[in-house]
């Protein structure tokens, strides 16, 4: 019996360091490539003065094209956004943009109004994209301090990685393979970080007309906001267009606000919350006359 489970533990440990060994690997590739919004901001951005940056989700990623805003108003930009995140990996993707010695004059941060008013934060579904850097105090503090139910996977991958990699197997795994063959493709993004939605309108639901009321009460968008007045940075807060919907913000001389929320004609949303690429283009030529009146 003693040999049984003395063979069993050791092909345990076996497994588990080659499996622990692998994980390491498959991240160690992703973080060499640019597949990812911040594997790109590392990798992939060979500059590190910017005018400005674009921060937010989805909406930031798909709304304001920096490439338009460049040729338009003689800028230098970068989108940074990351799909399905809200504003606790926004301030993350701040942290990690500065702590690679890139700078930028303003910080366009691209919100929603339940993001904004929504007093707890929490982990986000692309939050995982980070793993790649787990063993940045700035990511693994992040981690420890918001994973509050069950195993730790995400900061405990900072010891065992093959936590991460298995439970992030298709987000992790799986692409970097991809990313070994090819380390500079990036996902849905071009090379100054922008994405867009194409020419449908299929996905709107109908809705009236509506409008909505949001408040800065949001603990990262205060950290943003100090960690702007921290660094000289520009803050100024981009609200995109939502289908039939017009926000209301409280007044402040804090920070500048550009509310697009009803601008866009019906026919250039993509769905409620996103712009197809005409309506980006129609959003992108407007910011930058909001940007030429605020010189």
């Amino acid at each position: 019996m003693k040999k049984f489970l003395t063979k069993i533990a050791f092909y345990t440990f076996f497994i588990l360091l080659i499996g622990n060994a692998t994980a390491y690997l498959s991240l160690y590739v992703l973080g060499k490539s640019q597949l990812y919004k911040n594997q790109f901001v590392k990798n992939g951005v060979a500059a590190t003065q910017f005018d400005y940056v674009v921060l937010g989700s989805s909406t930031g990623l798909t709304t304001l094209d920096t490439k338009l805003i460049d040729e338009k108003i003689h800028t230098s930009g970068l989108n940074i956004s990351m799909d399905d995140t809200s504003l606790s990996s926004h301030y993350l993707m701040l942290q990690f943009f500065l702590s690679l010695g890139k700078k930028t004059k303003q910080l366009v941060l691209c919100v929603t109004p339940d993001d904004l008013q929504n007093p707890i934060n929490k982990l986000n579904n692309n939050d995982y994209r980070f793993l790649t850097e787990v063993h940045d105090s700035l990511v693994y503090n992040y981690y420890n301090r918001l994973e509050d139910k069950g195993l730790k996977v995400l900061t405990y991958s900072k010891f065992f990685p093959i936590l991460g990699i298995s439970y992030y197997n298709n987000e992790l795994f799986y692409p970097s393979f991809y990313a070994f063959l090819k380390p500079n493709k990036r996902n849905r993004f071009d090379d100054k970080g922008n994405y867009t939605y194409p020419q449908i309108i299929n996905n709107l639901s109908e809705v009236g007309f509506a409008s909505s009321k949001t408040n800065y009460v949001n603990p990262s968008f205060l950290k943003i906001q100090k960690l702007c007045q921290q660094k000289g940075i520009e803050l100024i807060v981009y609200q995109s267009p939502i289908y039939r919907t017009n926000v209301v913000f409280p007044t402040t001389n804090e920070f500048k606000i550009i509310n697009h929320s009803k601008i866009l004609p019906e026919d250039l949303f993509y769905d409620n919350i996103h712009v197809n690429s005409k309506g980006r283009t129609f959003c992108t030529l407007a910011f930058c006359e909001e940007m030429k009146l605020l010189k």
